[in-house]
């Protein structure tokens, strides 16, 4: 796909890109300074863009806790502009690639919807629980800590024939230490879609295994053979070593009954019903608390809290959560002093 460059440099999409950017982000300081010069800024990134001169800069490092504790990279408004401007077309050019049954930071697709159809492949293999469905559950050791960069280059290189948006994209992965990308850009996404794909089409076609499900890194087969299963563990793991320089995290690889309850992006899921773990109505009623107070303090408006407590609920949607639902709603009405 040529003609990519010209049309990530006109002022008009750099702008829109902008507009896109900043729609969660109104009152970060960052993105304010960004925004008080913002026709100046524009024109300086856009001669940069034009005379191929762009440079990303550094990183702010910070940590997060979500459940676990990630290193998270910061970058500049800049850098993060250039992220949202070139996210686009990669997800243009790359979308009509993924498997169906590849959920993460894809449109219309998303935990909720990897958990229902989990539930629904194990209840076809089971034959709605009338015999054993076995899932091995596997997960990437320290994914995008050990993306490979020459790896993800050739991939974007197989569909991408600009060169000068190659070029641009190369620069934004090389940013990064020697190897990895870093979990704070948007781009990341884009790259770990990219580059697991590989890894969906060997699973689905070369090893022609129907159920499978991906989310990130983490990744789900169903067999009603156990054995069967055991087997393919090797076969992926040396797929993974070989072509991604990448290997299975050795402490996540499991297999269980489907009955017995398969622990997966939060759940534990059933062949009748869904429960969220505990550890999960934990963080969200963290973020929720959260969310409040930065609403209080002024720091989000009413419209980005209550789009962050419908998402919430929204997750909570297709589990058995009745009650649990009813102490949030109630706390939520508390902390706001709703009467």
């Amino acid at each position: 796909m040529g003609n990519i460059y010209n049309k990530i440099v006109r002022f008009k999409n750099i702008l829109n890109a902008w507009y896109e950017f900043k729609k969660d982000k109104r009152n970060k300081q960052d993105v304010l300074e960004f925004e008080y010069n913002l026709e100046e800024n524009v024109f300086n990134l856009q001669n940069a863009l034009l005379q191929k001169a762009y440079q990303p800069s550094g990183y702010k490092k910070f940590y997060i806790k979500d459940p676990k504790m990630r290193l998270i990279h910061k970058a500049t408004v800049t850098d993060r502009l250039i992220h949202h401007l070139v996210s686009g077309y990669l997800e243009k050019i790359f979308e009509p690639e993924f498997i169906t049954h590849s959920y993460s930071s894809r449109k219309n697709k998303g935990t909720n919807k990897a958990v229902l159809t989990l539930q629904g492949m194990a209840n076809a293999v089971s034959n709605r629980n009338q015999k054993l469905c076995w899932v091995l559950k596997l997960d990437i050791k320290q994914f995008f800590a050990s993306v490979n960069h020459q790896i993800l280059i050739n991939l974007l290189s197989h569909k991408i024939s600009d060169e000068d948006f190659l070029n641009l994209l190369q620069k934004i992965i090389h940013s990064f230490p020697s190897k990895g990308i870093p979990i704070g850009n948007l781009t990341s996404q884009y790259f770990a879609n990219i580059y697991l794909n590989e890894l969906d089409i060997f699973i689905t076609k070369q090893l022609r295994i129907p159920f499978y499900i991906r989310y990130a890194d983490d990744f789900v087969i169903l067999s009603e053979n156990k054995q069967y299963l055991l087997d393919l563990i090797t076969k992926i793991e040396e797929f993974l070593k070989s072509k991604l320089d990448l290997s299975l995290h050795p402490q996540k690889v499991t297999l269980r009954k489907f009955r017995s309850g398969i622990d997966f992006l939060g759940y534990i899921i059933f062949p009748n019903h869904i429960l969220p773990r505990t550890k999960t109505k934990r963080r969200l009623v963290k973020k929720i608390k959260e969310r409040i107070n930065q609403y209080k303090n002024g720091e989000i408006d009413k419209e980005k809290l209550e789009a962050t407590i419908n998402s919430y609920l929204g997750y909570l949607g297709h589990a058995s959560t009745h009650n649990f639902k009813k102490e949030l709603i109630s706390m939520i009405r508390s902390k706001l002093e709703i009467q």
